[in-house]
């Protein structure tokens, strides 16, 4: 009754009067270690599953639970062993493979995750931890409309289940469905509107359909629900550097790095502001950065090529070669950078068979060749290119944000 009313204190000390009464009593030891495990006392929550186990070592409930607890303590490997006694008894229980299936998943086991998930669902078809946890996997896994399919049905069995409607939320976002994407978030907030990511979330889906200010908003709630989430802050920062406020964007993007300094996105980002406010160096410093925390990442070597020029400090970008990919885009960009090739060369080396993946590099290609025109003083090629990019580009590509800082900058119409 106790632990019924939520009573976890009352609840153990009569099960602890119980075992005290009759020390072979499985049961209690067993809802005594729910308890513990309730208050999130693991370790004393597995010597009493280990006591009911001792004493009957064919409830199968009794290792599941055990399973939890080492997991709990990040061992999947007993977990996993008990997870298989579990159902080595009890075949029909669903739960065992459900938390089997959690824990090969954080082994990386995703394959046979899915396999224990399906099972899972085949004996209990309501289950909507069971699709979740298959959503999740297939999301890992690159799979957005099988994860939208799982997440789908999760709260169809569960209307009210918050992170689900947000991680279908995100696959939406995923595949450029924002409108879809937004009433998912719309409604994981109103299911549990103090979860910081949630807001986070909807956010980033109302910047990319260029509503910054529902998205600074978004990000405001975010950063009061949880004041030491650099996420939130580094988007709130790119927020507002696209509504060309560089100081607020600036503040937030040095918040994001006090909180992670491992960050390499807030200090790009917060060099691409320095970039077009006037400040090189300060930019250089940012790139350099980020391009040392994520060396083989080729944009963050192109940026820190542009900054170096413009600080004056001529080229290093050929050091970087070795450090990146140079068999795939954008590494015809690096070469027109180092003089190998002509824009000419780099607009055609755009090409692509797949339409969206040909718009994004003929984007990236008219930008950085009007980077290049600026460094060399052709004024007159880099506003055309700066203008063909805003045209071109995604809204959600970083060098349709930059293009638009870069004209603001030079005080000209977009």
């Amino acid at each position: 009754m106790w632990a019924a009313k939520g009573d976890h204190d009352r609840a153990i000390a009569d099960y602890s009067q119980a075992v005290s009464l009759n020390p072979k009593f499985a049961n209690a030891y067993n809802n005594r270690g729910l308890m513990w495990a309730t208050k999130g006392d693991d370790e004393r929550a597995t010597a009493d599953y280990d006591q009911a186990i001792s004493l009957d070592p064919k409830r199968a409930i009794f290792y599941s639970n055990r399973g939890l607890a080492w997991a709990r303590k990040g061992d999947n490997d007993h977990a996993i062993a008990d997870y298989d006694k579990a159902i080595s008894l009890d075949p029909k229980s669903s739960l065992p493979y459900l938390n089997r299936g959690i824990a090969l998943a954080k082994k990386g086991g995703n394959d046979k995750a899915i396999a224990d998930f399906d099972q899972a669902i085949s004996l209990d078809p309501k289950n909507e931890k069971a699709f979740f946890s298959r959503g999740l996997i297939w999301a890992a896994k690159g799979d957005h409309d099988r994860a939208i399919a799982d997440y789908g049905q999760a709260v169809s069995l569960n209307p009210k289940f918050a992170n689900a409607y947000n991680n279908r939320g995100l696959m939406w976002a995923t595949k450029g469905d924002d409108e879809r994407a937004t009433a998912d978030f719309d409604q994981a907030i109103s299911f549990d509107p103090k979860n910081a990511v949630f807001y986070s979330n909807r956010g980033l889906a109302w910047a990319r359909k260029g509503d910054n200010d529902q998205a600074i908003a978004d990000y405001d709630k975010a950063i009061s629900l949880d004041p030491k989430s650099s996420l939130s802050y580094l988007y709130r920062g790119a927020a507002r550097a696209r509504k060309g406020g560089n100081d607020p964007a600036v503040a937030d993007y040095s918040r994001a790095i006090s909180l992670d300094p491992k960050s390499d996105s807030a200090y790009f980002y917060r060099g691409t502001v320095y970039f077009y406010s006037g400040a090189p160096a300060k930019a250089r410093a940012d790139f350099e950065q980020a391009a040392i925390l994520k060396p083989d990442f080729a944009y963050y070597a192109i940026w820190l090529d542009l900054a170096q020029r413009r600080s004056g400090a001529g080229s290093h970008l050929q050091g970087w070669i070795g450090k990146v990919d140079m068999t795939k885009w954008p590494a015809p960009v690096i070469r027109m950078l180092l003089g190998e090739q002509t824009p000419a060369d780099t607009l055609k080396a755009a090409e692509d068979p797949d339409a969206s993946t040909k718009t994004g590099q003929v984007c990236e290609a008219n930008f950085y060749t009007a980077e290049l025109s600026r460094l060399q003083g052709q004024s007159d090629d880099a506003l055309r290119l700066y203008r063909a990019a805003i045209s071109g580009c995604s809204k959600k590509f970083d060098e349709y944000s930059a293009a638009r800082a870069a004209l603001r900058e030079l005080g000209v119409s977009q």
